[in-house]
């Protein structure tokens, strides 16, 4: 009898700890999802918000257009047009180039390779060097036969963040 209760209790404890992870993992996907679904809406907001604010912005120049007139909307606004051209012409000459945003970040980079760049200590050039060994050996198409191409892709791509990571600090040594 105390045997079939130590078995009827190990089994209850098995269950409700299975129970207990699968609820905690549960509810942890949940508040995941909830959060995402918590930052798309306010994306959303920002962007209705800037929509409404544009869509105000012309109603008025319209409002006013009609009002006065093609030719006295485009008097009030030809010293703006001017003194902004002007500027602007002054200005080039100290702006630096804009950023290239088609290429991907750095932190996509360090992702790719399995390093976290948000990291308080700055990652040693032997350490990134073994996890781009790790991920290319992971990613190798002969490792990979059975679906050799979508393994090719990634394996470039680990290639590629290897070498924007290798310029980034190269060139990060060179400015200190």
């Amino acid at each position: 009898m105390s045997r079939s209760q130590s078995q009827s209790q190990s089994s209850r404890s098995f269950r409700s700890t299975y129970h207990e992870d699968a609820w905690i993992k549960y509810n942890s996907r949940l508040r995941e999802e909830y959060k995402e679904e918590m930052e798309r809406v306010e994306r959303i907001r920002r962007m209705q918000s800037i929509f409404n604010r544009e869509r105000n912005n012309h109603r008025r120049s319209y409002e006013r257009w009609r009002e006065h007139g093609a030719g006295a909307h485009e008097h009030l606004h030809d010293w703006y047009w001017n003194a902004e051209t002007y500027f602007r012409d002054e200005w080039t000459h100290y702006q630096t180039p804009p950023k290239d945003f088609s290429a991907p970040s750095l932190l996509h980079h360090y992702s790719v390779l399995g390093l976290d760049r948000s990291r308080k200590m700055q990652y040693t050039d032997d350490e990134i060097k073994k996890a781009f060994r790790a991920k290319a050996k992971e990613f190798h198409p002969d490792q990979n036969q059975e679906n050799k191409e979508a393994a090719e892709a990634k394996f470039k791509e680990v290639m590629s963040s290897y070498e924007a990571i290798k310029l980034e600090r190269k060139s990060m040594h060179g400015l200190c």
